[in-house]
């Protein structure tokens, strides 16, 4: 039985996709108590975070967001330690990068 190891393991395989031009997004949630939460959107460049969305709602779905460039955490989540909640990163497609605020505001993709 041959050992295809390299090939099938996803996290080189994301590595690989990662050191590409490409731009992925991910979230993480922290809980921010009482009854509300904390979003982060995070953006990455070739395994390197080139922006984050900040996003606190409470329990109405009333929302604020920040936008600061590379990798941000607020104090309070930071303390909090580990996220909650997470996704993995997700291919953006080139034809929706410029629907993006976080990429816009601090001039991370052209126009087409």
């Amino acid at each position: 039985m041959a050992n295809n190891s390299e090939n099938s393991n996803p996290t080189s395989q994301l590595n690989e996709l990662r050191a590409s031009k490409d731009i992925f997004l991910r979230t993480e949630r922290y809980p921010r108590p009482p009854y509300s939460e904390a979003t982060y959107y995070i953006y990455e460049k070739s395994g390197v975070v080139i922006c984050t969305k900040m996003e606190v709602c409470n329990k109405y779905g009333d929302c604020e967001s920040q936008y600061k460039q590379g990798v941000y955490k607020d104090p309070e989540d930071a303390q909090a330690g580990a996220p909650y909640g997470a996704t993995s990163p997700v291919l953006i497609p080139k034809e929706k990068l410029m629907k993006h605020t976080c990429l816009n505001k601090f001039s991370l993709v052209s126009s087409p």
